[in-house]
Order: structure tokens, then C-alpha cells, then sequence
């Protein structure tokens, strides 16, 4: 067995062990969890606290805003977590799947070199 289908063994092995642990510990607060000040903390906890002393109109806006800003901070922790997620997989069709076909095109070319040349 070649030495680069046992590296790409062991990359898909971390790949697949890596998802699992990370999907097991971020899904169950992937719904509706953001991050705020370092914080974890849930879209309605959120809202609440950045509109809970207004009443009136200033309410009802701040209601508004402050869950549309929270849906968009609800997706950027979601893209975030998706992303480390998938990282090693990520990395390994943007590091070691390149240059594992560089080596290959350059052991290819040095092999029909070889050959091509006259035995002397």
C-alpha cells in the first residue's frame, strides 16, 4: 500500500471522528445560539435583554431591530460553526490535495524522462 493512501486514510479518519465530536458538541446549540461578548447566549434571551426596560413605540422598534440584528448574528454563528466543522476536510482539498497531484504530475514527468533516456 502506497505511503500517500495511508495518509489520506488517516486524514479521512480525523475528518470523520473530528465532525462527529464537533457536530455532537455544537448541534444541540446550533438552532438559535449566538455569541455575544464571549458569551453564549439564545436569540429571545437576546432580545430580551436589549429591549427589556422600553415600553411604548420604542418597544415595539427596538423589538423589531434587535431581532433582526439577532437573526444575522444567529447566521454568522452558524456559518462559524459549520465552517469548523468541515475544517479538516477543508483543509485537506486546499493543502494536501494539491500538492499531492503536484508530486504526482512531477514523479510522472521524472518517470517518462527516465525512460526516454538511452541506457548508456
Amino acid at each position: 500500500m502506497s505511503a500517500s493512501y495511508r495518509l489520506s486514510r488517516y486524514v479521512v479518519i480525523f475528518s470523520v471522528v473530528w465532525m462527529t465530536a464537533l457536530t455532537w458538541r455544537l448541534y444541540p446549540q446550533f438552532k438559535d445560539t449566538l455569541r455575544i461578548d464571549g458569551r453564549l447566549s439564545t436569540l429571545a434571551d437576546y432580545v430580551e435583554d436589549a429591549c427589556g426596560q422600553r415600553v411604548g413605540p420604542a418597544a415595539v422598534s427596538c423589538l423589531k431591530e434587535a431581532q433582526e440584528t439577532g437573526r444575522r448574528l444567529v447566521a454568522q454563528e452558524q456559518g462559524k460553526s459549520v465552517l469548523l466543522i468541515e475544517a479538516p476536510v477543508f483543509g485537506y482539498f486546499l493543502i494536501y490535495f494539491p500538492i499531492h497531484l503536484i508530486i504526482g504530475l512531477v514523479g510522472g514527468r521524472a518517470a517518462k524522462t527516465g525512460k526516454e533516456a538511452p541506457a548508456g
